[in-house]
């Protein structure tokens, strides 16, 4: 008789052995070998506690476990990628390699509420920028179902999986664009930022597993901050009096924080892990702008 206990000590060990990069939502060989062994049983995290761990792993979803080990282990496929669906908070989303796998750590703030960052009582419209599958705004949308949730990227193919998730998870509107330029002036309150942002040199060393996501999504140019040098201007432009830009930069933070001395980043101190996430005030925006724009 063969448990799901049995099944789970195998699979870690196994995720360990071909020594998989864990950087995909997942923290370790553990967590990751939790979620291939009920994925393959067709059972939800959320459902599923200890009380499963003795009884007997069903044979069929030991088949299926063997092609996900297959596709993790050989050719490093994230774990997304092969179940099909990424946690997010408490939320699942579809996940391919139409965009990257939903982990960003400015889901911690958007489930605080954006506190303490944000001011206002609660915030009327929040874009979420460079959305790929749409998780962050979707997140969002949950938390402030009041609010307008506004999604924009530029990638169609992303753009095409946002709307499926979008069809699990109420927004307002799904929208192709570049950046910020779409929107009118002091028009928005919280605009989440997850661009493009690992530089040149950590382009050049990522893990397999990073391969198998789409470069136009992580490549930010040789500091990381091509995109971003936009992005601020613009943020500057559309944010509303007591708004705030979140931006996660990543390994990029050095770059951010030599942008401009005028335009200190405030750091986020993350407790569910990750780091490279900051917050811009509107007021420090538009005035950092404004002296760039005396400058020229």
């Amino acid at each position: 008789m063969v448990t799901f206990r049995d099944i789970l000590i195998s699979t870690e060990n196994r995720l360990i052995e071909a020594d998989v990069f864990c950087g995909h939502g997942y923290e370790s060989e553990h967590d990751e070998a939790v979620a291939l062994v009920l994925a393959a049983a067709s059972l939800s995290p959320l459902d599923t506690g200890t009380e499963v761990l003795d009884e007997v792993y069903p044979a069929d979803a030991g088949e299926v476990l063997v092609s996900y080990l297959i596709a993790r282990c050989e050719k490093k496929l994230p774990v997304a990628y092969i179940t099909g669906e990424a946690w997010l908070g408490p939320l699942c989303f579809k996940s391919d390699r139409r965009a990257l796998v939903p982990r960003s750590p400015v889901a911690e703030l958007v489930l605080n509420e954006l506190q303490p960052w944000y001011e206002g009582t609660s915030p009327s419209v929040i874009v979420d920028v460079c959305c790929g599958g749409g998780s962050l705004g979707m997140l969002a949308k949950w938390v402030f179902p009041d609010a307008q949730v506004l999604l924009s990227d530029i990638d169609a193919d992303a753009l095409n999986l946002a709307r499926e998730n979008a069809a699990l998870h109420e927004v307002d509107a799904v929208v192709r664009a570049d950046l910020l330029a779409w929107c009118a002036d002091d028009s928005v309150d919280v605009i989440l930022a997850n661009p493009p942002y690992v530089d040149a040199e950590d382009m050049r060393d990522l893990p397999p597993e990073y391969l198998h996501e789409p470069g136009l999504a992580l490549r930010g140019g040789e500091d990381g901050l091509d995109l971003v040098r936009v992005m601020l201007v613009d943020a500057a432009r559309i944010l509303r009096a007591g708004g705030i830009l979140i931006l996660e930069v990543g390994n990029s933070v050095e770059a951010l924080e030599g942008l401009s001395p005028l335009l200190p980043p405030l750091w986020v101190e993350l407790e569910q892990g990750g780091h490279g996430v900051a917050v811009f005030m509107a007021q420090d925006l538009a005035q950092w702008a404004a002296y760039e724009t005396r400058a020229q």
